[in-house]
């Protein structure tokens, strides 16, 4: 099957009449291209235009562009619509799962194979024997139908489950574009059609009471075992009987509870205890025969459960899932056990597809298996459903709430014109997306601007948060990147080297330079290969600058398998954060033990620099570690189990213990006027060290030159330095004193 192709006859909605931008040859009716490079161009000049959209526009464009071409700017309302419709959503699930396929099952196949399933002919023994690996007579030619038999069955409840997922894919669109539904309707109504065919195809094949009993064996305690039945004395002493039987009882347990075939399908697990055994063993036929009998006995003990069980009860359940085709896989559908795709197929009384974005599947089951369903882990949530009540939940669809997701909602209108944000409209920007994660400026009640992640979007929704979005990290504009760019673009040779050489000697230029915030923007840079990523890691970088704590660019979203979603590239960490550590020498204590020559110059504007760190107060066993060491974690960056403290409040923390590799913490990088206190206090430092150290070696002229460019600071200065009174004035002492020093010593 072909991609969705956007036609003339889909309605646009509110999107119709927008502006894009697209790109044709000089003709008069030539074909509209969404980028002047599209292969289907046939001609080397073409033209860029602004095109108002609507039906004649659609008609233009090229069949590749109006099939997957991205022709609207990433995170606005239209490229968000022409995902969800175009490509793989949902004109190409239109046109799945409405007739039979070629290679589907046809009613005689079935009848064949329900013949061989219910009851299966093959016999324990020989499923045994073709197990261990023995030689297949003329008798295995009825097991290989009965495995053939199976191959349908999964391939008819296969292809009823892909039905549901892409039925739900489709009623998601519709309920975030609800202008849609009318045009949609005749073949949404071939596509329930179709479902309901299959589902009763499926359940053909599928007996109910071999999925009570699973139920049923999956609520079983352990039995007491026969360790003194002679026929076990094979299996070895006591204790050995007793750990096999064990394992048996799990591995039959296991086998059954999550398969569509009754109990006594699995007692071929008899022939497991034989292994290792020659098949001449005195005794090994008649322990076989009463393992046999206790697989038989546990499979009476469901069954007598399962005839007790009487009446059922009614469940309910929510559909979850993506609308995008980049996340097929991540469909809860899609992951479901063997068992409860069996009883959605069997026990399925209805789905509810109106009146909610998420439909809801009522089933009716016996109590085991409703008992089952409400206690196991599974992707979906079962609820349990008074009969003639509605399902529990809110039950006010996209479109009684509003026009659905049209223009205003991200940012491809005036700010003045945004609606509120909803949940509907961030997990469509994230299916779009393809689950990328990135930041956004937003605005809300109560607590103003922000910027937060996608995910942390998500969470605030779900708990009733209301506001709107401003902009994404990616509608900054160029032009400020293209400033930032400047510095890194001059002589390549220069900044070839990702980290800038360790300065010591606080008199040297680049002295404190590696703590900058200039030099982490010079890091990103040098990180990021590729130009476009540069660009966005930069946008990235100067929206994750603005945040008074780190730790709310923690990972929330998880991506298909597990792992958490970054809101930037990994760079962006070394633009925010210093992976080295500041010498506080300078601002110990005189004296101090934990310091071998502490001037006691005053932090200043130093004090309330962030470190992050594992452990700032000594509360766990084992080092400290900062965000970026290899000792911690695979992932540089900060998250909720990290530590925010201040340099005011490291430095004299003396239950602080870092680790000797990456010294216990990362700082956030300084502001120009941070280094320029931090090289000064250096500075100082350095010439009260060696005023001390002795007497004759001391170029008395030269240290009073550079102490007079420390002491004469203009008031600008010495505000944004040193910011309280006292601060000033023990900077000014410590000159003074050095001072006299050095006079008594001219």
């Amino acid at each position: 099957m072909s991609y969705g192709l956007l036609t003339p006859d889909v309605p646009l909605g509110p999107f119709e009449g927008a502006v894009v931008t697209l790109w044709s040859t000089q003709a008069r009716d030539a074909k509209l291209h969404f980028t002047s490079s599209c292969s289907y161009v046939r001609s080397a000049r073409v033209a860029e235009r602004k095109v108002q959209l609507d039906a004649s526009a659609v008609g233009r464009l090229c069949t590749q562009c109006a099939s997957y071409g991205s022709w609207a700017r990433p995170g606005t309302g239209l490229a968000v619509f022409l995902d969800a419709v175009t490509g793989l959503g949902l004109l190409y699930e239109l046109g799945r799962c409405c007739d039979a396929d070629e290679d589907s099952f046809d009613d005689m196949e079935l009848d064949e194979a329900a013949s061989l399933l219910f009851p299966a002919s093959a016999s324990s023994k020989e499923r045994a024997q073709t197990d261990e690996g023995e030689e297949e007579g003329a008798e295995d030619d009825c097991w290989e139908e009965v495995r053939e038999a199976r191959h349908v069955r999964e391939a008819v409840v296969g292809e009823w489950l892909d039905a549901l997922v892409s039925l739900h894919r489709v009623h998601r669109v519709l309920a975030l574009f609800p202008w849609l539904r009318s045009w949609a309707e005749p073949r949404v109504q071939r596509k329930l059609d179709r479902l309901q065919v299959l589902r009763t195809r499926a359940g053909r094949l599928i007996a109910p009471d071999a999925l009570a009993l699973a139920a049923a064996v999956s609520g079983m305690k352990e039995p007491d075992f026969p360790v003194d039945d002679p026929a076990f004395a094979l299996l070895g002493a006591r204790d050995d009987v007793r750990n096999a039987l064990t394992s048996l009882w799990r591995q039959w347990r296991d086998a059954v509870e999550d398969s569509w075939d009754h109990p006594r399908e699995q007692e071929y697990l008899a022939y497991r205890l034989s292994r290792g055994m020659s098949s001449r063993r005195k005794g090994l036929e008649q322990m076989l025969e009463r393992a046999q009998e206790l697989l038989s006995a546990w499979a009476e003990e469901a069954t007598r459960s399962v005839t007790a069980d009487c009446g059922g009860q009614v469940l309910s359940v929510r559909l979850g899932g993506s609308l995008s085709a980049a996340s097929r896989s991540a469909s809860a559908l899609d992951r479901l056990s063997q068992w409860e795709r069996g009883v959605l197929a069997s026990y399925t009384v209805s789905v509810d597809w109106a009146g909610s974005a998420e439909p809801v599947i009522s089933l009716r089951v016996p109590k085991l298996v409703a008992a089952r369903l409400l206690s196991q882990r599974s992707p979906l949530v079962y609820e349990t459903q008074t009969e003639g009540k509605p399902p529990a939940g809110d039950r006010t669809s996209v479109l009684e709430a509003d026009a659905g997701l049209g223009p205003g909602v991200f940012d491809d209108t005036p700010v003045h014109g945004r609606q509120l944000l909803r949940q509907e409209h961030l997990r469509a920007l994230r299916d779009t997306a393809g689950g990328a994660e990135q930041l956004y400026v937003v605005l809300g009640l109560g607590a103003g601007v922000e910027v937060v992640t996608l995910g942390a979007l998500e969470q605030r929704c779900a708990a009733g948060w209301q506001g709107v979005i401003l902009a994404a990290a990616s509608d900054l504009p160029d032009a400020l990147i293209d400033t930032a760019l400047q510095p890194y673009a001059g002589d390549p040779a220069e900044n070839d080297d990702v980290w800038v050489r360790p300065a010591y000697d606080p008199e040297e230029d680049a002295f404190g330079r590696g703590l900058s915030a200039a030099e982490g923007g010079r890091v990103v840079v040098r990180l990021c290969r590729e130009k476009r990523e540069i660009r966005q890691a930069l946008k990235s970088l100067a929206l994750a600058r603005s945040l008074p704590d780190l730790r709310d660019l923690e990972a929330v979203a998880e991506d298909e398998q597990g792992y958490p979603l970054r809101p930037f590239a990994a760079a962006v960490w070394n633009g925010v954060l210093a992976m080295e550590q500041l010498d506080l020498e300078p601002f110990a204590s005189v004296g101090d033990e934990y310091w071998a020559d502490g001037s006691g110059l005053p932090l200043g504007v130093l004090a309330s620099v962030q470190a992050y760190t594992t452990d700032a107060s000594g509360r766990f066993q084992g080092r400290t570690h900062s965000p970026g060491c290899a000792h911690r974690r695979p992932y540089a960056g900060v998250d909720r189990q990290d530590e925010k403290v201040t340099i005011a409040e490291l430095l004299h923390n003396k239950s602080f213990d870092p680790c000797s590799k990456c010294g216990g913490y990362a700082v956030r990088r300084l502001s120009d006027t941070q280094v320029a206190y931090y090289r000064a206090a250096h500075r100082l430092h350095h010439l009260i060290q060696n005023s001390a150290a002795g007497s004759g070696r001391v170029d008395v002229e030269r240290y009073l030159s550079r102490l007079d460019e420390l002491s004469t600071l203009d008031a600008q200065t010495e505000r944004a330095w040193l910011p309280s009174p006292g601060q000033a004035h023990r900077w000014r002492q410590a000159v003074i004193r050095l001072r006299a020093e050095l006079r008594n010593r001219a």
